[in-house]
């Protein structure tokens, strides 16, 4: 389903969560809301799906052009997946998935030989089979919210809400899920939203990127597109590793990531920039410079493969050229 979000304004006493919120997101879309604690990111994804409302008159929710913006959430067919879980400890994994379909009023409760059907088909869709009886405690943290994404797809949702899905799990579980959430969305094709403030997991995951800051949208566009081409310093500087350099002679700042950082022998005609090697950290296939401008003393950081600094036989406090792919301008 389409979601359509128009001008949404949300205060809490003084505090502005969302400053006039506009976005598009077409069906089967997987999107990431990303941004910092504070941005807004979750509000947006509560008011959507009917946890939370904006402030009176300010601004629309609409769910495949159908305006919900006053409905509750039970009227909006919103699943969501929380962060830690939130599953019911006392019930078994078949009961928690069964939950949303149990409570349904008597004349739209699908019948308990259907809703047995619906829950076994959720738990083989997301590898769970023959895990049915288990309570909550007996799973590890991804298989807990694996049945809470079972339980939300359970209602048969128009739209996936999902609020920082993966934070209560390690690195490795959460590089795994997400290889997993990216297949099972391509098979479903269910539009989904989910928040993040992890820069890589937004750009692994989604179709599209919503960068938001401070209540506000920053930029929105394919992964590729808001790391390549950032609409402001902001996004430049949250979407991974930047160096802030000043050009002797030019008055502007340049947003430069450290691949973009030509490493040269110190005596390349070719060199921009001149620095000593302070430190080099090189373990698998690249490695990472830090180095300290001749000129101006700042640092900056360079990537390299292994290839290419065996090649020069870099060591800490060699001096180097330096040649720069330029970025964004402050």
């Amino acid at each position: 389903m389409s979601i359509s979000v128009e001008n949404l304004r949300r205060t809490f006493g003084t505090f502005q969560a969302l400053r006039g919120i506009t976005l598009e997101i077409p069906d089967h879309q997987l999107v990431a809301l990303l941004g910092p604690s504070g941005s807004g990111k979750t509000t947006l994804l509560r008011i959507i799906g009917g946890l939370d409302f904006p402030d009176a008159g300010q601004g629309r929710v609409l769910i495949h052009g159908e305006d919900v913006t006053n409905q509750p959430a039970a009227s909006r067919r919103a699943g969501f997946v929380f962060q830690h879980y939130a599953l019911f400890n006392h019930l078994t994994v078949f009961e928690n998935v069964a939950f949303g379909l149990e409570v349904r009023p008597a004349a739209t409760r699908p019948k308990p030989e259907v809703i047995r059907d619906r829950v076994l088909e959720l738990l083989g869709l997301v590898q769970l089979d023959g895990l049915q009886q288990r309570l909550p405690s007996e799973l590890s943290g991804g298989q807990r919210q694996r049945v809470a994404l079972a339980r939300a797809l359970a209602i048969d949702p128009m739209v996936l809400l999902l609020d920082e899905p993966f934070g209560a799990l390690d690195a490795r579980v959460r590089k795994d899920l997400r290889r997993w959430l990216r297949s099972f969305h391509t098979e479903l094709g269910v539009t989904t939203i989910f928040v993040t403030h992890d820069q890589q997991e937004a750009l692994e995951l989604a179709d599209t990127v919503v960068v938001m800051n401070q209540g506000q949208i920053e930029q929105i566009g394919s992964p590729q597109q808001v790391y390549d081409h950032p609409a402001s310093p902001f996004v430049y500087e949250f979407l991974g590793d930047v160096n802030r350099v000043r050009k002797p002679g030019r008055p502007d700042l340049f947003y430069v990531r450290p691949h973009e950082v030509r490493v040269l022998f110190a005596g390349d005609s070719t060199a921009e920039l001149h620095a000593k090697v302070e430190h080099l950290f090189a373990a698998g296939p690249s490695a990472r410079l830090t180095l300290r401008m001749l000129d101006s003393k700042e640092t900056l950081d360079a990537d390299m493969t292994r290839q290419q600094l065996d090649e020069m036989g870099l060591s800490e406090g060699d001096e180097v050229g330096l040649k720069l792919v330029l970025g964004n301008r402050a």
